[in-house]
């Protein structure tokens, strides 16, 4: 499939869920932040590496003209998106695009915790990452490179039905792990803010090459 059609039918299918969903979510927090609508990244499936966070933020000074989706390789000095492009360079070379594994949108990420309390709440939350399965399927990355401890909870059998195999063979701080289903090594690291420790830092400069040498 090519990308444009691709993307076509992202925009579609998570357009279809949201709308489904206004109708079933129960409480005014759910409803709150699925009225904030939804965006997705315009994933490039000809790289190796996909960087991914937990979800959207509210803000607009990152996303396209059509208000719904955004390019990451438009973004080297977008103020969230350019820790990536720089922190990353080892990687430029096996091509890097990034997505989120949700398409709701809020800046808070422990508002994540909304939809976990309740059945249809967590359905809502599953029902995005199997169209976000989808696009992991799409791009066949060699390395997905997760930035966020509480979205590593998702990559379980519980919520993603894939199994992780932790691979100790590289020398990284943070986890690694691969997936069969996938076909990808999984990198779970910390988010990046101004509130990550220095060492969190350190940490991704000395598993960055490592890294790059698994994908090359």
């Amino acid at each position: 499939m090519s990308r444009d059609a691709f993307l076509l039918s992202l925009k579609a299918k998570i357009e279809t869920l949201f709308t489904t969903y206004t109708k079933l979510l129960r409480t005014q927090e759910q409803q709150d932040i699925i009225h904030n609508g939804f965006v997705f990244s315009k994933i490039d499936p000809t790289v190796n590496v996909l960087v991914m966070g937990i979800n959207p933020s509210l803000r607009t000074d990152f996303i396209s003209n059509d208000k719904y989706s955004y390019d990451y390789s438009k973004l080297q000095n977008d103020r969230y998106f350019k820790k990536f492009h720089n922190l990353l360079s080892a990687l430029e070379s096996q091509g890097i695009t990034y997505c989120d594994l949700f398409y709701q949108r809020h800046t808070e990420q422990k508002q994540i915790a909304h939809f976990l309390n309740d059945e249809v709440g967590k359905q809502f939350l599953r029902d995005q990452l199997e169209i976000t399965k989808e696009v992991i399927t799409y791009v066949a990355p060699k390395l997905i490179l997760l930035f966020n401890r509480q979205g590593a909870q998702f990559f379980s059998s519980e919520w993603m039905d894939i199994r992780l195999d932790l691979d100790k063979k590289l020398s990284t701080h943070n986890k690694l792990a691969y997936s069969h289903k996938l076909e990808s090594h999984i990198y779970f690291a910390p988010f990046l803010g101004y509130r990550t420790p220095k060492t969190a830092f350190e940490q991704l400069d000395h598993d960055v090459p490592l890294l790059a040498n698994l994908v090359n």
